[in-house]
């Protein structure tokens, strides 16, 4: 964990300078919302130096509902937000999101520079082919790093109006 927050660190001081023009930064995430409070995953709370406790381990109990989202911000605009049903791999990133989306999206800003989160499907070679054969520059981002983004102040409003939203819904159509 210490050389992530080196590399938080260091990423932080090279730009400080204004080295990028961030008006012309494109935030993109893909968010996880689920219907329940509760998302699946084992979570664990403990203080330093206490062992794997059972009674610290939080399991889940049920099959919930979640719903991936894909949004972007630049500037002062967004795009709209977009549905993505089941598991988002790189074939499924570039042919949903990046082809259809991403590009228009691009389309008559030259100088853009598009940001992703360093995602699994984000860092495989054939997205990477993607930005590099349509020239499209990446802003190099350090690895655990959400709360550098912009856009997760967006996805933070959202997730509080989903819960109002969401609570009564028992799937994700509704």
């Amino acid at each position: 964990m210490q050389n992530h927050r080196r590399l938080r660190r260091q990423w932080c001081d090279e730009r400080r300078m204004g080295t990028v023009e961030w008006n012309e930064v494109v935030f993109t995430d893909e968010p996880r919302f689920c219907l329940q409070h509760h998302d699946g995953r084992i979570r664990v709370w403990r203080h330093r130096g206490e062992k794997m406790l059972n009674s610290c381990v939080m399991h889940p109990t049920v099959v919930l509902h979640r719903v991936l989202w894909y949004g972007a911000v630049l500037d002062s605009t967004h795009t709209s937000l977009v549905r993505i049903a089941g598991t988002l791999n790189s074939q499924r990133y570039i042919s949903e999101l990046l082809e259809p989306i991403v590009l228009l999206n691009l389309q008559g800003l030259p100088t853009a520079i598009f940001q992703q989160n360093n995602a699994r499907p984000h860092v495989a070679r054939i997205v990477q082919g993607f930005f590099i054969n349509r020239h499209i520059e990446l802003l190099p981002w350090p690895p655990r790093s959400p709360d550098l983004s912009p856009i997760e102040n967006m996805w933070s409003m959202i997730a509080e109006r989903w819960t109002q939203i969401t609570s009564q819904a028992a799937t994700p159509d509704q």
